[in-house]
């Protein structure tokens, strides 16, 4: 039985500081795919170091909550700082947003991404709503991404989701791996926060899923402190990440690192790359 596992890194482009971590898990060759956040501060930077390493897959990790591309040009989504007026408090200012106004400013996302890392997503998801900034979103996801919605998740996830039909076959199986509900991000249990448990707890079954599921692995900032619950714990999925408890595991349990293009049209991109570079984790080492 195959054991194949995607390393999602998230929140890719968020700070310079975030980003310097981001990529040490890159180049530990167990990151294998990149969602980024293109409305982010380090983006620009981070795009441009993502398209010198084309074997990890790309997606849409869609955030909002930093400042649209599009500056005060998109005067629906704007507060008087130019940032997005809702943030992570104020969801209910999503609905005053014109369809015109999201569409301008997805597609203006999509231009960046290709102006700097010479392709447009792998991958997205679609956003379940009837609100006009979510249907301009799903709309210019369809133009600019080849595949989307090609997880479905697995039975003990919050939020349920199916895969498009087009993608079910391949069994991508999205793993809940947060904090304990009851406590989430929350400072007060920090020293509990043990995401090494949660990364090796995975098991596969008959059915071959390709499992995946996403962390943060990156370095924190005086920003990401103050824009985001999930801070610190970034450090300790970093620290997981590079570990030899977490190296040690892929190999003595022969789980065969891929990317989502693999995934989706059985290429062998990722494993190639870690043959190349002669890494432990290649599964013709193990």
């Amino acid at each position: 039985m195959r054991k194949r596992l995607i390393y999602r890194v998230d929140d890719v482009g968020y700070t310079q500081a975030y980003d310097m971590g981001v990529n040490i898990v890159f180049d530990s060759g167990v990151g294998c795919s990149a969602d980024v956040m293109f409305d982010a501060p380090h983006v620009i930077e981070e795009l441009k170091i993502l398209k010198e390493k084309p074997w990890l897959s790309v997606g849409w990790h869609r955030h909002l909550w930093e400042s649209p591309v599009l500056g005060k040009e998109v005067p629906s989504m704007v507060d008087e700082e130019g940032r997005f007026k809702w943030r992570h408090r104020h969801n209910e200012f999503r609905k005053d947003v014109t369809y015109e106004d999201a569409y301008r400013e997805f597609e203006a996302e999509m231009r960046l991404c290709y102006r700097c890392l010479g392709r447009y997503p792998d991958v997205a998801s679609l956003m379940n709503s009837d609100l006009p900034m979510e249907k301009a979103y799903n709309e210019v996801v369809k133009k600019y991404v080849a595949a989307y919605d090609v997880f479905s998740t697995d039975g003990n996830h919050p939020f349920s989701r199916v895969a498009d039909p087009r993608w079910a076959d391949r069994n991508i199986i999205s793993v809940h791996i947060q904090p304990d509900k009851d406590k989430g991000f929350d400072l007060k249990y920090f020293d509990e926060y043990d995401p090494l448990e949660k990364m090796i707890s995975v098991e596969w079954t008959d059915r071959e899923e390709i499992f995946f599921y996403g962390w943060h692995p990156g370095f924190c900032d005086a920003h990401i402190m103050a824009e985001s619950r999930c801070n610190l714990h970034r450090c300790k999925e970093h620290e997981a990440a590079v570990s030899d408890q977490f190296r040690n595991w892929i190999i003595e349990n022969h789980v065969e690192l891929i990317n989502f293009r693999d995934a989706l049209y059985g290429t062998d991109e990722f494993q190639q790359h870690l043959k190349e570079i002669d890494s432990p984790l290649w599964i013709g080492n193990m």
